[in-house]
């Protein structure tokens, strides 16, 4: 990759310092618990609610994440294990086809930001 450089002039005086881009901080994708939730339709959380019930590996799975979102500050929409989770219950058929995408992917609102 090739640096530029740009030359600034102050009175007599030249500087010429490496042409950077400027910072641009990173979007963080966080939302509170009680949005992430909302982002569930209710029949969906109650398919989710549901499948949670037992004593298989799945329904322990269920029980495990729905205490690690309690237990959250926030909810990180781009942490691997977010969204592996609710591609999860989409292969699942616990949320219909294309959620995941939607809960996972859909603009934040100033009122789902914790």
């Amino acid at each position: 990759m090739s640096e530029t450089y740009r030359t600034i002039t102050i009175g007599n005086t030249v500087i010429t310092e490496l042409d950077r881009p400027a910072f641009v901080p990173p979007v963080l994708r966080y939302v509170s618990q009680r949005a992430f939730l909302s982002r569930f339709s209710d029949a969906e959380a109650v398919a989710i609610d549901l499948a949670s019930i037992g004593a298989t590996t799945d329904a322990a799975t269920i029980r495990r994440n729905k205490a690690k979102i309690n237990a959250a500050q926030y909810i990180d929409l781009d942490f691997t294990e977010t969204r592996v989770g609710v591609q999860a219950l989409e292969t699942a058929g616990l949320i219909g086809i294309g959620r995941a995408a939607v809960i996972l992917d859909a603009d934040i609102t100033e009122a789902e930001r914790p």
